[in-house]
C-alpha cells in the first residue's frame, strides 16, 4: 500500500531522470547520503516506512533539488501528511503555517526540455568518480570516449589526446573496470554508455571533499591546456532568497548545451568545457 509520501517520492525520482529504485540509491550512494540500506529504502517507495525527518536534507539533494524551492517543499509537505494523515494535517496544521508552493523556477518551455533531458541522463556512482577523476589521463580520456561512438586503440587515442600511449593503455583500462568503456578487441575500445546519455554528477554537496577537490583539479589542469572562446560573466547585487530561483535556470542552460553534442569527428569538432558558476563574493 502506497502513501502519500511514496507516491511523491517516485514521482520526483523519476522527474530527476532515475528510471528504478534501483539507480537512484546506488547512484547516490544510498547507504552514506542516506544513511540506510537498500532494503529499508526501497521500503520508503513501497509506502511501509518512513524516513526519519532529519534525514529529508539528504533526500532533497539525492533527488538534485535545493531546500526552499517548490519540488522540495512538496516532498517535506508530503512527509507531513503522511506522517499525521491528511485530514489532520488539512485541521490542525495547514491553518498555522503557510506552506509556500515556491516561486517559479523554469517557464513550460524550460519544464519540457528538463522532462527531456532527465529522460537521456545517466548518474555517475561514487566509485566511477573517485576512478575518473584519479588523474588527468583517465578523465581526459573518459571526456573523449563518451562523446564519440567509434572504437578506439590505444595509440589512436593517444595521439588524437596528445598522451602516450601507455598513458592512454592505462586509463583506458581503468574506465572499462568501471564500465564507462568496453575493451572490444585487444587495446581497443568503445563508450559503453548508451548513444546521447547526458553524464550527470552527483549534487556535488553529497561528495567527499577530496573527491570535490580531484574534480576541481582535474578541470583546472585541463582547462589550463585549453583556450576560452566565450568570456562573459556579470557582477550585481541581489537577494539571496530571490536569487536562488535563478539557479534552476542556469543549470538547465548549461546541460541545454548537450543538444550540440557529435558523436562523429567533422572538420571543427573539438572538446569544450561550458560552465556555469555563480559566486558569492561578500554579504552586501
Amino acid at each position: 500500500m502506497t502513501t502519500i509520501f511514496s507516491n511523491t517520492l517516485v514521482q520526483l525520482r523519476k522527474d530527476a531522470g532515475f528510471s528504478s529504485s534501483y539507480r537512484f540509491y546506488h547512484g547516490n550512494d544510498g547507504k552514506n547520503l542516506l544513511k540506510m540500506t537498500y532494503r529499508n529504502y526501497l521500503r520508503i517507495e513501497q509506502g511501509k516506512t518512513l524516513p526519519p525527518l532529519e534525514r529529508l536534507g539528504s533526500f532533497i539533494l539525492a533527488l538534485r533539488m535545493e531546500h526552499g524551492r517548490a519540488e522540495a517543499n512538496t516532498l517535506v509537505t508530503a512527509w507531513l501528511k503522511t506522517m499525521l494523515g491528511e485530514e489532520t494535517f488539512k485541521t490542525l496544521i495547514a491553518p498555522l503555517v503557510t506552506i509556500k508552493p515556491g516561486a517559479p523556477e523554469l517557464s513550460p518551455e524550460q519544464n519540457a526540455m528538463k522532462k527531456a533531458l532527465a529522460k537521456t541522463r545517466y548518474y555517475l556512482t561514487l566509485e566511477q568518480i573517485e576512478i575518473i577523476h584519479s588523474n588527468t589521463d583517465n578523465y581526459l580520456c573518459y571526456l573523449a570516449t563518451t562523446c564519440d561512438e567509434r572504437v578506439w586503440t590505444t595509440k589512436d587515442l593517444a595521439q588524437r589526446l596528445e598522451l602516450t600511449e601507455p598513458a592512454a593503455k592505462q586509463a583506458l583500462k581503468a574506465l572499462a573496470s568501471i564500465k564507462i568503456v568496453k575493451e572490444i578487441k585487444k587495446n581497443a575500445y568503445k563508450c559503453q554508455l548508451e548513444k546521447d546519455a547526458l553524464v550527470t554528477y552527483p549534487n556535488v554537496a553529497t561528495l567527499p571533499h577530496e573527491i570535490r577537490q580531484k574534480m576541481s583539479d582535474c578541470d583546472k589542469k585541463l582547462a589550463a591546456t585549453g583556450r576560452e572562446v566565450y568570456p562573459h560573466y556579470i557582477i550585481l547585487r541581489a537577494d539571496e532568497n530571490d536569487f536562488r530561483n535563478y539557479f534552476p535556470i542556469l543549470g538547465l542552460s548549461v546541460s541545454t548545451a548537450a543538444n550540440y553534442s557529435v558523436t562523429e569527428k567533422t572538420d571543427n569538432s573539438a572538446l569544450f568545457m561550458v560552465e556555469g558558476r555563480i559566486t558569492k563574493l561578500r554579504d552586501f
